[in-house]
């Protein structure tokens, strides 16, 4: 049996060249000092997402991004989808036409048939190029947070992340940070930038550590939830805002509730520049800044 080795693009920290682990961050928990970090604008972020982590693309003019990322899909991902899965027939047709749909879908949740239905293909097989394209890196699922963890995998809808923003950014045509600060699907992107930080930081943190999301019947959500041994817990939200108020931590609060003191801390993460503390139905939670992700301040 062939161990399998998490290949994934570059993190913030490993393209600045920082030591810095953003889940051991997380779970030392000290977010009581007020700390002032870089401000990052929306703008300044969007250029983050737009350039990704893909080692052959960071300091490529906005021309020579589209160049490698074409050649990439050309190349290495539909070879390698035919060699993979051996297949014969339009595969070539159908996962042009998926691949895009899916960089649309990132951060929301993942409904299989009507994935098959927008994209008029059968549901099974839109199910297996999925899991194809996961197991190639290219997209992730995250599995709802449900207490019982033998039944994890199987209730409620996984939720989709594109593995890498830049060429997410690329199959929809966005082209530059300006367009893409304006753009609808930032927050979304946001979001998977967020979470895929913190699945390349999963490799190498002091802890074994599992992401889920979390949503209930009311429709109360947060985006990312960290279990650690023990089953202590983290809630994070991500914000594609530079302030930060009282009702942004309602998701949170909800699921405070649910899970009561294995939550650890609950954080969101913002635009802003420093940690600020909010005092929600009793409880403590953090407005954290983005800029965290580059390493300590």
């Amino acid at each position: 049996h062939m161990a399998r080795v998490e290949l994934w693009p570059l993190s913030l920290t490993e393209i600045q060249g920082e030591a810095f682990n953003l889940i051991d961050y997380l779970l030392v928990g000290d977010f009581s000092s007020q700390q002032v970090f870089p401000e990052l604008g929306r703008e300044q972020l969007a250029q983050i997402l737009l350039d990704g982590g893909y080692p052959e693309v960071q300091g490529k003019s906005q021309r020579g991004k589209s160049i490698w990322f074409k050649s990439y899909l050309q190349g290495r991902l539909l070879k390698d989808f035919e060699t993979l899965y051996a297949t014969r027939g339009d595969y070539h047709g159908k996962l042009e036409a998926l691949i895009p749909y899916l960089a649309g879908l990132t951060g929301n949740l993942l409904k299989y048939a009507s994935v098959a239905n927008d994209l008029a293909q059968n549901d099974k097989i839109i199910k297996s190029y999925i899991e194809a394209l996961e197991w190639m890196f290219i997209i992730h699922r995250i599995h709802p947070f449900v207490k019982n963890s033998a039944k994890r995998q199987t209730i409620g809808m996984p939720k989709l992340h594109f593995v890498d923003t830049g060429l997410a950014c690329y199959l929809l045509g966005i082209r530059s940070s300006r367009q893409l600060s304006t753009s609808t699907i930032y927050g979304a992107l946001l979001e998977s930038f967020v979470y895929m930080e913190c699945v390349k930081h999963l490799t190498w943190a002091n802890e074994e550590v599992r992401i889920y999301h979390f949503r209930d019947k009311q429709k109360n959500e947060v985006d990312l939830v960290l279990e650690c041994d023990g089953g202590r817990l983290i809630g994070i939200e991500v914000k594609a805002s530079a302030s930060v108020s009282e009702s942004d931590f309602r998701g949170l609060a909800k699921f405070a509730d649910f899970v009561g003191d294995r939550l650890e801390s609950g954080l969101v993460f913002y635009g802003g520049a420093r940690v600020l503390s909010f005092l929600v139905a009793g409880r403590r939670f953090y407005a954290v800044p983005f800029s965290v992700l580059f390493g300590r301040p």
